[in-house]
């Protein structure tokens, strides 16, 4: 048994070079948690969590504040009892949002911990069985420029990696401008290539979102991705029986109470849990697992050196999220040491111990928020 001795949080503030959007915000930077649990025998393992636009200072203050004195002195492997006791005492204070990614991150770094103590990538550790995952390109936000062009030409550079399936965002323009975004990247991607779109919570009725869903159906589309706020599993659920693309949803959803509701609701043909939003690996894993027994695929939300790990414990994770480090979308590789590699299209998981990667101390340095 190893004990925790420490919980040491950090946040971090990355620009992006140029400002980009989708339907409901613009970006001009990003906040993450990082954590650092370290174990009574010196282990550690490093955990993390995206906390938005803003509310970096918050999710540290969090761990440092409400998560770490729980935790303190308790078995590091113990991840069930651990998550349980963090969950149930601050019941009061966030069943959702900032707490749950707080808490998704320190459980990561727990899952790292022990990975690394027992000398195992975190995806054998898992018993996992796949060491190539499928992973799609994820882009089309909105910049600068023609929206039409920018979006053909991101599919031109992503097919020229090797890869063949796109997500881009819609509900950012009006509808007709939209539809000439997604015939554009239809046109430039390859023949069979699969395409997915992200509405970002674009939309307030069904019929706005199905009026949508039918303009962008002659395009072959994967899916549609949380037309709604998620609260309204209800509009979800309608709409996945009206609409002619399959929906998907579940990205900024946590726990496993709540994706039980999307379930047996039929809200979604895809489940997009994260684990840096949902509850950590604890709680993706029982999510991944209780879709699997209802027959619906995962997908995660974003992070591809964690979900990599996840997806290749998990059968029905049919593919992971990947955003090139050069198109600055998505931006955390900036602290990475050693990136996922991912090639063709396929994320290959390495037999480096733990998550796969360090965090670069220089980088972290760089970009920490104080207060």
């Amino acid at each position: 048994m190893t004990k925790i001795r420490e919980l040491r949080a950090t946040a971090v503030r990355i620009p992006l070079r140029v400002t980009t959007s989708f339907s409901t915000r613009a970006v001009r930077h990003r906040d993450y948690l990082l954590v650092e649990l370290v174990g009574e025998d010196g282990s550690s393992g490093i955990g993390y969590a995206y906390a938005g636009t803003a509310g970096g200072l918050w999710l540290r203050h969090c761990v440092d504040e409400l998560i770490a004195p729980l935790l303190a002195g308790r078995d590091a492997d113990e991840f069930s009892a651990n998550w349980d006791t963090v969950y149930r005492d601050l019941l009061l204070l966030g069943r959702r949002g900032a707490v749950l990614r707080a808490l998704s991150a320190v459980d990561v770094a727990a899952w790292d911990r022990a990975a690394r103590a027992a000398g195992e990538p975190l995806w054998r550790y898992l018993d996992g069985s796949r060491a190539e995952i499928p992973a799609y390109a994820s882009g089309g936000y909105y910049r600068e420029g023609d929206p039409v062009e920018n979006v053909a030409a991101e599919v031109e550079r992503y097919r020229a990696r090797g890869f063949r399936d796109y997500k881009m965002k819609v509900g950012g323009l009006p509808l007709e401008q939209d539809v000439a975004r997604v015939e554009a990247a239809r046109r430039a991607l390859e023949p069979g290539a699969r395409l997915a779109l992200d509405a970002n919570n674009a939309w307030v009725s069904v019929d706005e979102a199905l009026a949508a869903a039918e303009g962008f159906a002659p395009f072959e589309i994967w899916w549609l991705e949380e037309p709604f706020l998620p609260d309204d599993v209800l509009g979800h659920a309608e709409l996945a029986r009206r609409s002619p693309i399959p929906i998907a949803t579940g990205e900024i959803e946590a726990t496993r109470w709540a994706f039980e509701d999307i379930v047996r609701q039929k809200a979604a043909a895809i489940l997009q849990a994260d684990a840096g939003v949902c509850g950590g690996v604890t709680e993706w894993l029982a999510i991944a697992r209780a879709a699997a027994a209802a027959g619906v695929p995962v997908a995660p939300h974003w992070h591809a050196n964690l979900h990599a790990q996840l997806a290749s414990a998990a059968d029905n994770c049919i593919c992971i999220e990947y955003f090139a480090p050069e198109e600055d979308i998505y931006n955390f590789e900036a602290l990475v040491t050693q990136p996922l590699v991912v090639e063709d299209g396929l994320a290959r998981l390495s037999e480096a111990p733990g998550l796969g990667f360090d965090l670069d101390p220089d980088a972290v340095a760089r970009y920490r928020m104080e207060g």
